[in-house]
């Protein structure tokens, strides 16, 4: 299997192109990632994750309706495409199983960033327009969203009709507001999001984040702490999910890295060494891989090669 990731004509120049290593081994799989479409005409236009989210409609549907566009906090056309990509390749291994002959996968940063638009674009398509921005909120669940306590942010989804009495009657103590007509039912509470927000806003400030996540937790609405991201990595939920792997760095000591999201048999796949200093395995590599002798590298090195 191949991963490349070069401008379009990269890895052909360097030899390395599919034509060229599949003539070697015809049932290689090999992954082109690009940009934009291989075969269309900026092919060999260079793909940034930021431009990419502009491009295809990602930036226009964050944030909330008037303010302007706002990309995602990290890189998630980047992270999109390498997902986007590892499902393809698995398709292309599997099919080699009964086939016999390899794949050439082609990904491009662009067609990952439409699919990341979701349920959004197919909405787009359907009205033939852009959706309305929620930010935070629901288009179709009230109240739901972050919302501020007396000491700080917490989440809450009231998720259907039946919650919205619980959060009135056992949360906030306003019964009334679950029989009136305007908030009783979600069609109701939608049309009428700009009355009960405020409402809403203002009874939670009574309380505490701790006082309303007991109360909405015994009324089983959902509901969570707004974290800060270190303070997230460092929760004893992050620890208990085994989410945290240590390992011992000869030069900057004890460090914790994520480990990955998945579990096999119950197990993470744990860190079998830390992550290689800058150079620190090139003398391996070019001797055991390329057979290159201690003078060879030491011309390279005098050239600044390596």
């Amino acid at each position: 299997m191949v991963i490349q990731n070069f401008k379009v004509g990269g890895a052909e120049k360097l030899g390395l192109g599919y034509e060229q290593l599949s003539q070697l081994n015809p049932r290689l799989v090999y992954c082109s990632i690009s940009g934009y479409s291989r075969s269309g005409p900026e092919a060999t236009r260079p793909g940034y994750d930021l431009v990419v989210q502009g491009e295809s409609g990602i930036m226009a549907m964050n944030g909330e309706q008037g303010q302007g566009p706002l990309k995602f906090g990290v890189a998630a056309v980047d992270m999109f495409t390498g997902m986007y990509s590892a499902q393809a390749i698995l398709a292309a291994l599997y099919e080699r199983e009964r086939s016999g002959r390899g794949r050439h996968v082609q990904m491009a940063l662009y067609d990952c960033g439409l699919m990341i638009t979701s349920y959004y674009g197919m909405e787009a398509l359907l009205k033939a327009g852009d959706p309305p921005k929620f930010g935070n909120a629901h288009p179709s669940i009230v109240p739901y969203g972050v919302f501020e306590a007396a000491d700080g942010p917490l989440v809450i989804t009231v998720g259907n009709n039946g919650q919205f009495q619980r959060f009135c009657t056992d949360v906030i103590a306003k019964p009334e507001w679950a029989v009136d007509e305007r908030f009783a039912t979600n069609t109701a509470r939608s049309a009428n999001r700009e009355l009960l927000m405020p409402l809403v806003q203002a009874e939670l400030l009574r309380f505490t984040r701790a006082q309303l996540l007991e109360c909405l937790t015994a009324a089983q609405i959902p509901c969570g702490e707004v974290l800060g991201l270190f303070e997230a990595l460092n929760s004893q939920r992050t620890a208990d999910a085994g989410l945290l792997h240590r390992f011992e760095d000869s030069e900057a000591g004890s460090q914790s890295v994520l480990a990955p999201p998945y579990a096999l048999d119950g197990q993470r796949l744990p860190v079998r060494r830390p992550p290689p200093h800058q150079g620190e395995h090139t003398d391996e590599v070019l001797q055991q891989r390329l057979g290159l002798d201690e003078q060879a590298r030491a011309a390279l090195r005098a050239k600044n090669i390596i």
